[in-house]
């Protein structure tokens, strides 16, 4: 994730909660809406276009779009702790044994030392795949 990304992702609190709702009919303006206990709560209004219904497919699935915000923030939210965690095993799998392995274990043969680097890794790899978010 690049930093722009994370300051976007990190700037959007405080929106309606979720689950928002699409409500759409054709020839009407499209509302995505969130309903908060008893509450109605507005969040966009999709605009119809009249003289243009050929416009219509492309209205509903921009209203379909904005309704699944919060889900799709919930979702880049997940997935870039996700890659944080995977970066992070990646950078424990990188620096294994980093020394030069001839000064590391000069009187193990190079065969079982190269077994064990791979059972290092294989066991990093598996404790980091293992986490669910």
């Amino acid at each position: 994730m690049t930093p722009q990304d994370a300051a976007l992702l990190a700037s959007l609190k405080g929106f309606t909660p979720g689950p928002w709702g699409a409500a759409l009919e054709k020839g009407c303006h499209g509302v995505v809406a969130s309903v908060l206990g008893e509450e109605f709560n507005m969040v966009a209004l999709i605009g119809n276009d009249t003289d243009t219904p050929d416009r219509e497919p492309m209205r509903f699935a921009n209203a379909a779009l904005i309704a699944a915000a919060p889900d799709l923030h919930r979702i880049a939210t997940e997935q870039a702790v996700e890659i944080e965690r995977l970066r992070d095993a990646l950078e424990t799998l990188s620096n294994i044994h980093d020394e030069n392995p001839s000064d590391a274990r000069a009187d193990t043969p190079p065969l079982d030392y190269a077994r064990h680097m791979l059972w290092e890794a294989r066991c990093t790899a598996r404790a980091a795949l293992a986490v669910q978010p």
